[in-house]
């Protein structure tokens, strides 16, 4: 993401993107691994190692540090834009995040495990 006046979206091929970018500090997730295995695949075909600087455990805060100029980080589609950023879709590989619920027999029914699962089988809202 780079800052511009406006948020804009435009769909580029993942490598290309991450080729832009190869110079610059990442910012990932400091709650699991996915965007540092996206980042390593992606940079890979890209044909460098992204350099990640800083991890974030919000959404909010990986676009704060974005427009602060702090690094390039990954966001879900449908997340909205910080005036400053620039958004582009991943393709040519999709990059996607899948969720997977483990539950024991006869729990699905229980209110709280039903909306989880719910969510997780329609898609997390974006």
């Amino acid at each position: 993401m780079t800052s511009t006046p406006r948020p804009r979206r435009a769909a580029s091929c993942a490598p290309e993107v991450f080729d832009r970018f190869r110079d610059h500090d990442w910012i990932v997730n400091s709650r699991n691994t996915a965007d540092d295995e996206v980042l390593r695949v992606l940079g890979s075909l890209a044909g460098f190692e992204p350099r990640v600087a800083h991890r974030a455990d919000s959404l909010e805060l990986v676009q704060d540090m974005i427009v602060a100029g702090l690094g390039v980080g990954l966001l879900p589609s449908g997340q909205p834009a910080m005036r400053g950023m620039t958004l582009q879709t991943l393709h040519h590989p999709p990059v996607m995040l899948r969720a997977y619920a483990a539950i024991r027999p006869g729990r699905a029914a229980w209110p709280p495990l039903a909306l989880v699962l719910d969510l997780i089988q329609r898609g997390f809202p974006t």
